[in-house]
């Protein structure tokens, strides 16, 4: 909650468009900085694939034009980037772009908190952070911290998410993050968003919920540019192809209307009714105080070979639940979650830092094992801090 995508979207908007790519490890991060995912723009694949292989797909017919386009290349949400992808990557640029510089002499500007998500990994697999590619030295001379928190105002709870961040959990932690088990993040009819670790929960959850209440589904169709790859855009769009609602639906923003008035991005509602007229649309409750009808939005976003592609479709989604890895990047006002299931360093973190303020969270069987944080990243921000004290 420091205002890293914000700081990276003025960067981005500073640069020359025809050359400057911005892309983010997931679908969602990609979203929030207007761009496509890493794997998009490399054309890769998963970089799995030996280096000749990975260079001769990235020598294809549109996807080379991008490689020696590109001037400047911007990564959001880097800590969910692994390591060996970013050499292949390095590798990648220099032989398309035949230039032996660090990145075939492309400048990367990086973006991310290596303390969050790290890189998905299969259950034996050890994770390798980007900062221990091999090639990162060489390809990252800079480094900026910011220290500023942004989202949060609350003294208390900012140290409180320092310390989870660090993965220290004292008592004094511990017991604060107990009593919010007690706290009622319900407002005006708008129940708190259940973070869930798996996201099979939170499809279930959702569609269970929705099932529950009475009366009729209103159901919206997108307008996709290409339906064929529908999939595609699935992936990088943050609302489905098919949005169902009802009456008493509980709902999140998925895009920014109305920044002035708390219309943002992760910005909860209930649905309290539909206009008469022929398209139904939802009129949203939300809990910044605004009643508005929800109107068709439009996202684009670059495809393979560097084609638009466009969904028309309300910017609402089902928020009874949402994954931690879907949250991330968002400010969400009332939240609960469950502590039990975390699975890796950096998820507590992520997921209890979404909330605005301690009164807004709810978390349930907290167990302190669950505070990690990555002891190699540590490291690596302790090197950081010493390094810049020195320089």
């Amino acid at each position: 909650g420091t205002g890293k995508s914000y700081l990276l979207k003025r960067i981005v908007g500073s640069l020359p468009p025809k050359n400057t790519y911005a892309t983010a490890s997931t679908g969602v991060a990609a979203c929030h900085v207007g761009g496509t995912t890493l794997h998009a723009f490399a054309g890769i694949g998963s970089g799995k694939a030996p280096l000749e292989q990975c260079v001769q797909l990235a020598e294809r017919p549109g996807v080379r034009q991008h490689w020696l386009a590109c001037q400047h290349l911007v990564i959001d949400e880097i800590s969910m980037v692994d390591g060996k992808f970013f050499d292949k990557l390095e590798a990648v640029a220099r032989a398309v772009r035949k230039r032996d510089d660090p990145f075939g002499g492309i400048q990367l500007i990086i973006c991310g908190d290596f303390l969050q998500l790290p890189p998905v990994r299969k259950a034996n697999e050890e994770t390798k952070f980007c900062f221990q590619a091999k090639s990162w030295r060489k390809c990252i001379q800079i480094n900026m911290e910011l220290t500023e928190v942004r989202r949060q105002n609350d003294k208390t709870f900012i140290s409180l998410l320092s310390a989870v961040r660090l993965g220290r959990c004292t008592e004094e932690v511990a017991s604060l993050l107990m009593q919010t088990a007690t706290n009622r993040a319900e407002r005006d009819g708008i129940l708190a968003t259940r973070l869930c670790t798996h996201k099979d929960d939170v499809e279930l959850t959702n569609e269970r919920r929705l099932q529950q209440l009475p009366g009729e589904v209103h159901a919206f169709e997108a307008l996709d540019s290409d339906p064929v790859l529908v999939k595609l855009i699935d992936a990088q769009c943050p609302v489905g192809s098919r949005v169902e609602l009802k009456l008493g639906a509980q709902v999140m923003l998925a895009k920014n209307l109305d920044v002035s008035q708390g219309l943002v991005n992760g910005a909860r509602g209930v649905v309290i009714g539909f206009e008469s007229e022929q398209k139904g649309l939802p009129k949203v409750r939300f809990l910044c105080g605004v009643t508005q009808v929800i109107k068709v939005e439009r996202w684009v976003f670059k495809g393979p070979s560097g084609v638009y592609l466009s969904r028309q479709q309300l910017p609402l989604k089902l928020a009874w639940a949402i994954s931690i890895h879907k949250s991330q990047g968002m400010s969400l006002d009332c939240v609960e979650i469950s502590l039990s299931r975390v699975f890796e360093s950096g998820q507590a973190y992520v997921a209890l830092s979404r909330a605005r303020s301690l009164a807004g969270l709810r978390v349930l069987d907290f167990d302190p094992k669950v505070v990690r944080a990555d002891p190699s990243v540590l490291q690596f921000y302790r090197r950081l801090r010493n390094h810049q004290l020195l320089t």
